[in-house]
């Protein structure tokens, strides 16, 4: 797994003991193709065998099931997507790996025409943009300007460190607010 990035074990936990939707990473190609698959429960996530890049990813079935998957299927709109990243600076500028996988992923995802549940007409669109949360670590936060982006590049939403949120649109901040309130499960006594 790489090294110098946010953990996310506490986080995932709690998405899937508040019975949330959980999808995670799949990378389907060297080249830079990724996926989201959902993750069921947290048997379902201890059995995830580590893929590209020694990263856990899950099968493309689970108990005999095909996941559910983001790309290519209808399903409800993603709400956030969180980021790891080698670097970030102040302007939510993110830098990652360098093989564009997030990047791609966000571009085909907000490409992607949904389903309309809301409605009984057949009419579809594209996915709304989901909040784009960065996950990093202090050292890894720097002044602002000094990641390089590209026309491709996603900018994210906010910017979540141990130390600080960093964001610049405050209905930003106010929707991630309302997301970590609604995902907040009660403090376990392994928590106080």
């Amino acid at each position: 797994m790489p090294t110098g990035e946010v953990r996310t074990a506490a986080i995932v936990d709690a998405i899937l003991h508040a019975d949330k939707t959980l999808f995670v990473p799949k990378i389907q190609t060297k080249d830079g193709t990724m996926d989201f698959l959902r993750i069921h429960s947290p048997a379902d996530l201890a059995s995830l065998p580590a893929g590209t890049w020694g990263i856990k990813e899950p099968e493309e079935s689970w108990e005999g099931q095909i996941r559910s998957r983001v790309l290519g299927s209808p399903s409800e709109p993603l709400d956030v997507i969180l980021l790891p990243g080698v670097a970030f600076d102040r302007t939510l500028s993110r830098l990652g790996h360098g093989k564009g996988y997030y990047d791609r992923f966000i571009t085909a995802y907000t490409n992607t025409a949904a389903s309309s549940s809301s409605s009984s007409t057949s009419a579809s669109s594209a996915h709304p943009k989901p909040l784009l949360v960065g996950l990093g670590l202090r050292e890894q936060i720097l002044p602002s300007g000094q990641v390089p982006v590209g026309e491709h590049d996603w900018k994210m939403d906010v910017l979540i460190t141990p130390d600080e949120t960093i964001t610049f649109d405050r209905s930003a901040a106010a929707q991630t607010q309302a997301v970590l309130d609604s995902n907040s499960p009660s403090p376990s006594p392994s928590d106080q």
